[in-house]
């Protein structure tokens, strides 16, 4: 691999990392055009089902109003994204981040946690680095999502 190879692989790997962070920054800030504009717009976001049903998928043009119906209730919300694991192959990239997640309801002891990962695919786009698919794999839940109510 040449020196031009290795530096643009390291480019790329910090551009998709920054995407990452860009996705929970997004969220937890309540900017939904940022979050939305993360994705390409064929992109995919695939959610477990909490009843244990089929994922919940959601098509990119569907995010700027779903995501805020879902986490617009919350007082709060903060997404730590880390561990982030990137393989490069071109103009495409999967990688896995590993999610801490805890959502604060409007109550002062309403709050549920989540820990997990993202299993995403990335596409190099004009716009720079985008992704194509994010799915969800939560590992542990605590507390209860449904128990939280709407403000």
């Amino acid at each position: 691999m040449t020196l031009e190879q290795q530096v643009q692989q390291l480019v790329d790997r910090a551009a998709i990392s920054d995407l990452l962070c860009s996705f929970a920054r997004a969220l937890d800030t309540r900017d939904w055009a940022t979050y939305a504009a993360n994705y390409t717009d064929d992109g995919v976001l695939e959610l477990p089902d909490p009843r244990g049903g089929a994922p919940i998928v959601l098509r990119s043009g569907q995010l700027r109003e779903a995501v805020p119906r879902s986490l617009g209730r919350y007082r709060a919300t903060q997404h730590l994204s880390c561990n982030h694991q990137i393989e490069l192959d071109g103009d495409r990239a999967r990688s896995r981040s590993y999610l801490l997640a805890v959502h604060v309801g409007p109550g002062p002891r309403e709050q549920w946690s989540a820990g997990g990962w993202y299993d995403c695919e990335q596409v190099r786009t004009a716009a720079g680095w985008k992704f194509q698919r994010v799915r969800l794999a939560v590992v542990w839940l605590d507390g209860e999502p449904g128990a939280i109510r709407p403000e």
